[in-house]
Formats: structure tokens, C-alpha cells, sequence
């Protein structure tokens, strides 16, 4: 390439490797093809779909019966501000002046 030239973009400049036995290679080689998918269509598909599930569970809150009980209570319970809830949201409104 001519030092002038510019190289076109690559939307897949980033590689990941991964070293896996023949058996799971032919099963995702098989799987991309009865998906009408590249290798690397399907591959990258499917883990951006575990990635995405993953980061779904990391992020939920899961409450048992009682949790979520004590926690709506706690909303519908009509408190009122503690001394240091009320300190707190002052020393907030001074600094977010």
C-alpha cells in the first residue's frame, strides 16, 4: 500500500483467541451453519448475548418475600427525617448551590 493511501476502516479491528478441543469447535462450526451464520457471526453473537445476561444478573437485586415485604414497608412507612438525614440534606443543598 502507497504511503498516501489510507486503509478502508475495520469494524472488527479488536480479536479475541480462544483455544478450545475439536469437539466444540465442530459444534459451533455446525451451529453457524445451521444458523446460516459465519463462525465468527455466530460466535460473536452468542457471547454478546451471555455478556449481556451476565451483566443483567450482576446488576438485579434479587429480595426474598420477606426482603421485599420489609423494603415496601419501609416505603409506605410515613417517617420523618432523623436529625442526621436532615444535616445531610443541607450540607447537600449548600454544596449544590
Amino acid at each position: 500500500m502507497a504511503a498516501t493511501q489510507t486503509r478502508p476502516q475495520n469494524n472488527r479491528a479488536a480479536r479475541l483467541d480462544v483455544r478450545l478441543n475439536a469437539q466444540a469447535k465442530e459444534k459451533i462450526e455446525r451451529a453457524a451453519v445451521a444458523s446460516h451464520q459465519t463462525v465468527t457471526d455466530f460466535v460473536v453473537g452468542a457471547l454478546l448475548r451471555a455478556s449481556e445476561d451476565a451483566l443483567a444478573r450482576h446488576h438485579t437485586i434479587h429480595l426474598t418475600n420477606r426482603d421485599r415485604d420489609l423494603f415496601l414497608a419501609g416505603l409506605d412507612h410515613d417517617a420523618r427525617p432523623n436529625r442526621a438525614l436532615r444535616k445531610a440534606t443541607n450540607k447537600f443543598k449548600r454544596r449544590s448551590r
